[in-house]
């Protein structure tokens, strides 16, 4: 009995995750948000989300730039981390929820025996 909790949880637990993937991804914000310096048309940093007029975002790795991004490259950057949250959600999903039900029946017992 215990070592089918046991398989059960080895698929719960991604199919969990997925699940929260999945979920994060479809309700992330449209924004555009520079996870740096974000630097408008005058050449001043400006707090918020980005607006298509700024010229530039600073990508930061800690407290060092390490590149810098357009309005349109940070929007295209967060569009394919959303698709990529969706699609990997969708696959942990999937493979857990599968896993699991598959798992389940093959250790549950017999009908006819006691």
């Amino acid at each position: 009995m215990r070592w089918r909790v046991a398989l059960l949880a080895f698929f719960l637990v991604p199919a969990l995750w997925g699940a929260t993937d999945l979920v994060g991804a479809l309700t992330a914000s449209s924004e555009v948000v520079c996870p740096g310096e974000n630097v408008g048309e005058d050449g001043e940093e400006h707090p918020g989300p980005m607006r298509p007029g700024d010229a530039e975002c600073a990508v930061l790795d800690g407290a060092v730039a390490v590149g810098t991004r357009s309005y349109e490259q940070q929007r295209q950057v967060q569009s394919l981390e959303r698709r990529r949250g969706v699609r990997d959600g969708t696959l942990l999903l999937a493979y857990g929820a599968t896993g699991a039900l598959l798992s389940w029946r093959a250790t549950r017992p017999a009908a006819g025996r006691d």
